[in-house]
């Protein structure tokens, strides 16, 4: 294993150890950085008129190399002052009549003849990299065999770069058994998470001073959270790191205000992205998996899980994942940001598209307040970093929002306070009574529940999967069947008001229909006339609207199916005071009544009508 400090100390060293009879090779794997160490470190040590640079990828055979190696030397620049100076120029003729006769080969011979012919004067080796070495396609051994020919030779210095890894299948034994010929130390490129970040910052083209400000701010103020999070990932890419970067930078110049209002949602919303980008580039890279994670209408973590072909349950029995099923695991966690500030259209969107559309980032931000110090005390790497004095205001703002003021009304945020605030107990940073306190946290839900006054979230969307509620899994799993009766009696309520307000804002009717998918809203009524008088304040572009959302309730989704058998009693209601009215109509506006009509008898979209009236029929007493 190998820093880059490591690496440049053996290239010293290597150039200058006179006579050296083997190459050297920097391995690692893709987008760890090798190239970039090469352009940025090794090359100017080396001497930037000294070095060649040849690209393996889709060579095959020695001709390839040595076409390559000429075409290097040819793009030498013309001020150059090492011994590659004017090289081609001084023999251009001679040269290009030798080609005629003896190929490529001889120019790049006859360079190997001047440079040992000015070596004794200049006191430098001809230095040549190969890079991409995994992506030769051509027997290796014979790749290496020629490599081995410049230093043995030639006395040509040689570099090699490539992720041996990578190396094809039908190539790997060969390059075992002919490596050891040619490549006298092999250097394992790794990085620290601070050193993987910092390079990435620096490839990054930033669309702005002020967006380059904000996200180093983002990442000075949680430099300890994002490293650890790339630890935990094992990502050492710095082009999966750069990405997400360049991603970032781009959502930020667009909305930099909303990025300097908080920095909890800022550094989460780093954090879904990044773990998005991750996944999707290192762990789950088949068109299908990328279909799914990056689907933002897949807005349940769990079983997003089970949906990419991880199981973390036999029967009753938790499964132990693998590491790399544990990494994913975590990355969709942290994809989903755990507390519901971060939406997931705008990064779905750009993590597919790889460009920046206005239109998928709306919404995007509408939630994002400023950073309350609960939300402070939320970010344990923050908290433990401070002074004991510190801390201490943030638990007890945190502790007088929860229990005194009661401003904290949405569940997820509760649990996760709750699940901190025991687990401290335990570690010992808080003399709270443990029971006492989980006690006062029950007391609250319940209130908060009795009252209608808790936020309504359709999911708690927070699993038990990444080290959560180990000390309070009885009052998570208690505040699940609170939540659910909440969002049933809660929902209720509200579609009682659906035809009432969409009557009274015809606009608002996507916003409605979202939220009452699931929901019986057929047989929601105490005269269907409303339901009428409703549809027909609806344009036609909003009636056909209204006939595919409910097509899509009756497609395949069993919650929807469910609610549709519900309503279907009540809704006959429905159907006869629009069939009273509209059966003897014709064009498009009758044509969208007639098919709500349509769908509500028969719980289908189908037109046949032979098929309508079996459906008729069979409901026939």
């Amino acid at each position: 294993m190998s820093t880059t400090k490591d690496i440049e100390r053996a290239v010293t060293a290597y150039i200058d150890t006179a006579d050296t009879m083997y190459a050297i090779m920097i391995d690692g794997d893709w987008g760890c950085g090798k190239t970039y160490l090469w352009k940025n470190t090794i090359r100017p040590i080396v001497g930037h008129d000294e070095a060649l640079y040849v690209s393996l990828f889709g060579l095959n055979d020695i001709k390839d190399i040595e076409n390559e190696i000429f075409k290097a030397m040819s793009f030498v620049r013309e001020n150059a002052v090492g011994f590659l100076k004017g090289l081609l120029d001084k023999s251009a003729i001679d040269i290009s009549e030798d080609i005629k006769l003896g190929g490529i080969g001889f120019a790049v011979q006859y360079g190997m003849q001047k440079w040992k012919e000015t070596r004794l004067k200049k006191s430098k080796n001809l230095f040549i990299c190969f890079d991409d070495l995994e992506r030769w396609t051509g027997d290796i051994e014979v790749c290496l065999s020629y490599i081995n020919k410049l230093v043995e030779h030639d006395g040509t210095k040689c570099l090699i770069i490539g992720n041996s890894k990578r190396i094809r299948e039908v190539s790997k034994n060969n390059f075992n058994t002919t490596k050891d010929k040619t490549i006298g130390f092999r250097y394992k490129l790794t990085h620290s998470s601070e050193d993987v970040f910092d390079a990435a910052f620096k490839l990054t083209n930033f669309s702005s001073k002020e967006s380059k400000t904000i996200i180093d701010e983002i990442y000075r103020n949680n430099e300890a959270r994002i490293n650890s999070h790339l630890s935990n990932s094992k990502c050492s890419n710095i082009r999966i790191v750069s990405t997400s970067l360049s991603h970032l930078d781009k959502i930020v110049d667009k909305h930099h205000e909303r990025f300097t209002l908080s920095n909890t949602a800022s550094i989460d919303y780093f954090t879904a992205l990044m773990s998005t980008v991750i996944l999707v580039e290192m762990y789950r890279t088949s068109d299908e998996d990328k279909e799914l994670i990056l689907n933002p209408f897949n807005n349940d973590a769990y079983k997003l899980i089970k949906s990419i072909g991880i199981e973390k349950y036999k029967g009753s029995e938790r499964i132990e994942l693998s590491e790399e099923d544990g990494i994913i695991e975590t990355l969709l966690y942290n994809s989903f940001a755990g507390i519901g500030d971060v939406k997931r259209n705008g990064i779905c969107s750009i993590v597919k598209n790889g460009f920046y559309r206005d239109e998928d980032f709306v919404d995007e931000f509408t939630d994002w307040e400023k950073t309350e110090d609960y939300e402070i005390y939320l970010d344990t790497f923050k908290v433990w970093y401070m002074d004991d004095d510190d801390a201490k205001k943030i638990f007890e703002s945190t502790y007088n929002a929860l229990f005194v003021e009661k401003v904290i009304k949405e569940p997820q945020t509760l649990l996760l306070i709750a699940d901190r605030m025991t687990s401290e107990i335990k570690r010992g940073v808080l003399t709270l009574d443990f029971e006492e306190l989980k006690e006062k946290f029950r007391t609250l839900f319940n209130e908060l529940y009795n009252e209608g006054k808790m936020k309504r979230v359709d999911s708690l969307n927070i699993h038990m999967g990444i080290n959560k509620f180990v000390y309070c899994e009885d009052l998570y799993n208690e505040v699940n069947v609170l939540n659910e009766k909440y969002n049933e009696k809660k929902g209720r309520c509200e579609l009682s008001q659906f035809w009432v307000k969409l009557e009274s804002d015809p606009s608002s009717m996507n916003d409605l229909l979202d939220k009452n998918l699931h929901l019986e809203m057929f047989a929601q009524y105490e005269n269907p006339d409303i339901i009428l008088d409703s549809l027909e304040r609806l344009s036609n572009a909003q009636l056909f609207e209204f006939t595919r959302w409910m097509g899509s309730r009756v497609s395949k989704n069993p919650n929807c199916l469910s609610a549709v058998d519900s309503e279907y009693t009540r809704a006959q209601a429905v159907v006869a005071i629009i069939e009273n009215k509209y059966a003897d109509k014709f064009g498009v506006r009758a044509g969208h009544f007639k098919q709500i009509v349509r769908i509500l008898k028969n719980r289908k979209t189908d037109y046949d009508l032979e098929y309508v009236q079996e459906a008729k029929e069979e409901d026939q007493p």
